[in-house]
């Protein structure tokens, strides 16, 4: 821009020299300042045909007035052809050098946005790997629990049936207390298998992927969903939200005459909260057995009865459609901590 701004300062003087060479008078003074005008609307003008030729309109008055004049000069014809010519191939090549830059600010404007969309899917096909990586550990402690529990469960259960009939049969005292020494060593074993095939069976439940099978059935109906899933919950938080979840579903797909189905999760800092809303109509009489505390239908129960032996609550709604809105308490990282501090 300044570049361009002087070399038409530059362009007018020379231009007002020419004219006035032989003298100011009234009409070369009108001609000048319509020089800095036809100068002036060129820089407006800025870019294409249009400043050009709005500029060239300047140097084509200066060579009217020197030769309408009388006294012109030769030199000043030749000086004004000179830069004319140095104007046009010097304005030509500041336009071509502003549209590289414009290009080189597209191509870096592009590269940026094309590195951002590709730091974006790397990030993604590290979450996809991670994702993969995590469900083949799952899958393996599943397999190993099961293979613990099948094989090494069945043998400590025959072992432990043998030593009891060894024990009826007896008649030796004196190795009576090795004999119930023994069985109580297999009988802490068995306890203890068991408590490790619980704990692998329990660390290996996918929250995410057991919340994605139970939605699948709902596929006959318009579903939406916004789910908060922490895979760090406990153990007895995730199977209490997979159970409401599937007692809620199966509800819909037997008694609902809705199309269409919402489920939100929403996780705070000591609760969280699951709804599941489908827009079916209820009957008043429905309404009426619902509401009343004497309904026990098998579902809504099961529902109530697992929130609260998390200690959460569960409330249903019949306002528009039905829902199924459960309140769990969560326990908080600073309670943990302290408790393994303990």
């Amino acid at each position: 821009m300044l570049f361009d701004i002087l070399l038409r300062l530059c362009a007018s003087i020379v231009l007002i020299l020419c004219i006035n060479a032989s003298g100011i008078t009234t009409f070369t003074v009108v001609m000048s300042i319509c020089i800095f005008l036809c100068f002036g609307v060129g820089q407006l003008l800025s870019g294409g045909w249009g400043n050009l030729v709005v500029s060239n309109i300047a140097f084509l008055l200066a060579l009217v007035v020197i030769l309408t004049t009388g006294d012109h000069g030769l030199w000043q014809v030749a000086l004004l052809v000179f830069f004319c010519c140095f104007y046009n191939i010097s304005m030509h090549l500041y336009e071509q050098m502003c549209t590289y830059q414009r290009q080189l600010h597209r191509m870096r404007d592009d590269s940026k946005e094309l590195e951002y969309t590709l730091k974006n899917k790397n990030q993604r096909l590290l979450q996809e790997q991670d994702q993969q990586v995590r469900l083949a550990t799952l899958a393996e402690r599943n397999r190993i629990a099961r293979e613990i529990h099948d094989n090494v469960g069945h043998l400590l259960s025959r072992a432990i049936l043998l030593l009891g009939a060894i024990l009826t049969v007896n008649r030796d005292e004196s190795m009576a207390p090795q004999l119930q020494m023994l069985s109580d060593t297999l009988d802490e074993s068995m306890a203890k298998m068991r408590a490790s095939v619980h704990d692998l069976h329990d660390d290996s439940i996918d929250l995410a992927k057991n919340f994605e099978e139970i939605l699948q059935q709902l596929s006959a109906f318009r579903l939406t969903t916004e789910l908060d899933l922490d895979e760090a919950l406990p153990t007895e938080i995730k199977l209490t939200l997979i159970g409401i979840l599937k007692e809620a579903t199966t509800n819909i797909l037997k008694h609902s005459n809705g199309d269409a189905v919402s489920v939100f999760v929403h996780n705070n800092y000591s609760f969280l909260t699951l709804s599941v809303t489908d827009n079916g109509t209820l009957t008043p009489e429905e309404k009426a057995r619902i509401s009343s505390e004497t309904f026990e239908g098998i579902g809504l129960h099961n529902i109530r009865n697992r929130a609260k032996s998390v200690g959460g609550d569960v409330y249903f709604y019949m306002n528009d459609g039905f829902t199924v809105f459960a309140r769990i308490p969560v326990p908080t990282k600073d309670a943990t901590a302290i408790v393994q501090d303990r």
